[in-house]
């Protein structure tokens, strides 16, 4: 009788790491979008919301049982290989419980959660929350020596998420015109408007090739005539091909003596990658009209006020 049991525990504990690796790919592959959708109509969506709030938390979880679960159905199946006699039984459980856990509790069920997704998470969350909270002991004592850790070795960053991806609002903007909540027109204005927070400085500023700029040793009369053939208001300032400034073309007309040095205005430096809003907050806050952009320390081009101005007027008016 005693084979029996151990069998049927083998096969509970192999189901049990089933389900865990079934739980981390439907969890991991769930649609934030389509989950709101279903709140609506299922209450069970609910709790895998509660769950997905929390990913650290539920990693942890289905870590720790699937841990488990190999070691008890490890030890099971070789008490049972010893138990009716049979030597060299670390080869044999070797040999048999590897296809078993590569077969039974990896590829089908992360396949069935791959494919299946929000069906499958929202009817195992609850059942997933009853393991939670008989692993929460291990889970909790895991996840502070996780923190304890990674304070000594890792430097922790701030991140910042958001709730929704961007195919997922273009997605929701376009269920809302099929629902007809929104006219063609005010759905590509929405559109328009989002592209633009997802801009970056890189696709308008001006490469360095074309930036009409002028060297730091150059005499004011020079300057004068290249303001007047370009009719350019903003002068970025070269010393040993790097910009170390700008030049406004008031501080040069307005005053009675020039000093080239003195009316070098600062100039920021930003990102390549950084978003156009960012950088027209940087401006506007450090009340600056012209920036330069880098991409570490290769300089591609300038970029001003106007030009990310511009930029707003134009997804506006689309």
């Amino acid at each position: 009788m005693i084979p029996f049991f151990i069998i049927i525990g083998i096969f509970f504990f192999l189901l049990l790491q089933s389900f865990f690796s079934l739980s981390e790919i439907a969890f991991v592959s769930t649609n934030s979008l389509r989950l709101q959708k279903r709140k609506e109509k299922n209450k069970k969506a609910y709790t895998l919301e509660q769950i997905l709030s929390n990913p650290e938390r539920f990693l942890s979880t289905i870590l720790i049982g699937s841990n488990i679960s190999i070691i008890i159905s490890t030890t099971l199946l070789t008490y049972l290989l010893i138990k009716i006699g049979i030597k060299n039984s670390n080869i044999w459980v070797t040999t048999i419980l590897t296809p078993l856990v590569v077969i039974f509790a990896e590829i089908i069920p992360k396949n069935i959660g791959r494919y299946y997704q929000e069906d499958v998470a929202v009817k195992i969350a609850n059942f997933f929350k009853v393991l939670e909270a008989v692993l929460y002991p291990l889970v909790i004592g895991a996840e502070k020596a996780a923190f304890f850790f990674s304070k000594i070795f890792l430097k922790r960053k701030k991140e910042s998420f958001s709730f929704l991806a961007k195919e997922e609002i273009k997605a929701l903007i376009e269920e809302a015109e099929k629902e007809g909540g929104l006219e063609k027109g005010e759905k590509e204005a929405i559109e328009d408007i989002f592209d633009f927070t997802q801009k970056k400085v890189k696709d308008i500023c001006v490469p360095l090739k074309k930036i009409c700029g002028i060297e730091a040793h150059t005499p004011p009369e020079k300057i004068k005539e290249k303001i007047r053939k370009f009719k350019f208001t903003r002068l970025p300032i070269f010393s040993q091909n790097k910009i170390i400034g700008y030049l406004n073309i008031f501080d040069l007309f307005y005053r009675k003596e020039v000093n080239l040095k003195e009316s070098i205005r600062p100039i920021s430096f930003v990102g390549a990658s950084q978003k156009l809003y960012e950088v027209f907050n940087l401006l506007k806050n450090k009340k600056e009209s012209i920036a330069v952009v880098v991409k570490g320390k290769k300089i591609l081009g300038i970029v001003t006020l106007e030009d990310i101005m511009r930029e707003i007027l134009i997804s506006i008016s689309k």
